[in-house]
């Protein structure tokens, strides 16, 4: 069974890479050295570890 992906990431025509989680857009790497960096790690690492690495402290809410 495969697992589901929780991240994702599209490059834009701009050349910046955004990445989503769940769908959602959590941030936009621009920048030619960012953006080589980025894509750099995706070709050598797990693509869902890069990304979750990329996008930041992942933000949960909580409602009481």
């Amino acid at each position: 069974m495969r697992t589901p992906r929780l991240f994702g990431y599209q490059q834009l025509p701009d050349g910046a890479i955004m990445i989503t989680r769940r769908c959602r857009t959590t941030r936009v790497v621009r920048g030619k050295e960012q953006v080589s960096a980025l894509l750099s790690a995706l070709r050598s690492e797990d693509a869902q570890t890069v990304l979750s690495r990329y996008a930041g402290p992942a933000r949960e809410t909580h409602t009481t």
